[in-house]
């Protein structure tokens, strides 16, 4: 669809009929080639593209405006006088822009830490805590000046870096990174919370309860011990849960034992 309220595709599209040009004009992006292939094409700004025209001057006219200023170590490193095998070259750049993805995810990762519970707050005989909501103001209010001016310095960039990380903010492409994270860090909270239950004194915690107490607690160290086997390979926790069964086991009834022990034979 080329209706100015509908979605912009997610691929290009080449054309040569001047009408496409003019029904097409509120695309925000518009590559004019040159023909020399070998020419280096330029951004330009929108308004020196005719709609009427596709014979305007060569380069890519873009409706978008950077946040940061023109990196300038990737250029150097694009046009550096050494030959070098395209191979080399794509490794190089592989490795900058992955240096680069990583400084600009280093304030979110800080902010992620900040959202998990103290380990204090960890109660071993609860359900553990989940982590908290990420608030994208407060987030934002993290980056201050001497943060950012770390992120300027390392790459050479300078800019809007607020209007940038809002705009991340907003893209499928942080839904989808936050919400591994949010696994990843639930999953370590609860894996704090087995390991707080397998150092809690359960041989004191028994004495003076009564016989439901001990079977919901039985319950509660069985349903821990199957989500520790999601969590991955942890023989040790395992074993000291195990023997928290057994201990709990060994205060019921014999009546009430013949009845549990088939259902906690791990």
């Amino acid at each position: 669809s080329s209706g100015i309220n509908a979605e912009w595709p997610l691929r290009p599209g080449g054309v040569t009929n001047p009408y496409f040009n003019k029904a097409l004009q509120h695309w925000p992006n518009v590559v004019i080639l040159d023909t020399d292939p070998d020419k280096t094409l330029k951004i330009l700004n929108p308004k020196e593209h005719s709609s009427s025209s596709l014979r305007g001057k060569p380069g890519f006219y873009t409706k978008y405006k950077p946040f940061l200023s023109k990196d300038k170590q990737l250029r150097k490193l694009l046009r550096s006088d050494r030959q070098r095998p395209a191979e080399v070259e794509d490794i190089l750049i592989r490795r900058y822009l992955m240096d680069l993805t990583h400084t600009l995810m280093i304030p979110l990762e800080q902010y992620i830490s900040s959202l998990m519970p103290l380990q204090k707050s960890i109660n071993p005989f609860r359900q553990p805590p989940l982590l908290q909501q990420f608030q994208h103001d407060a987030f934002i209010d993290t980056l201050t000046d001497s943060a950012l001016k770390m992120n300027t310095e390392l790459k050479g960039l300078k800019g809007d870096w607020k209007a940038l990380y809002r705009k991340f903010l907003r893209s499928p492409n942080f839904e989808l990174w936050f919400q591994n994270k949010r696994i990843e860090a639930n999953q370590r909270i609860e894996l704090l919370h087995v390991q707080q239950l397998c150092d809690a004194d359960i041989y004191s915690w028994k004495h003076e309860k009564h016989e439901v107490e001990i079977v919901d607690m039985l319950l509660w160290i069985r349903d821990r011990y199957d989500a520790l086997g999601n969590l991955g390979n942890y023989p040790d926790l395992q074993a000291h849960l195990k023997n928290h069964i057994d201990t709990l086991l060994g205060v019921v009834p014999t009546d009430l034992q013949s009845t549990l022990k088939p259902a906690f034979n791990l």
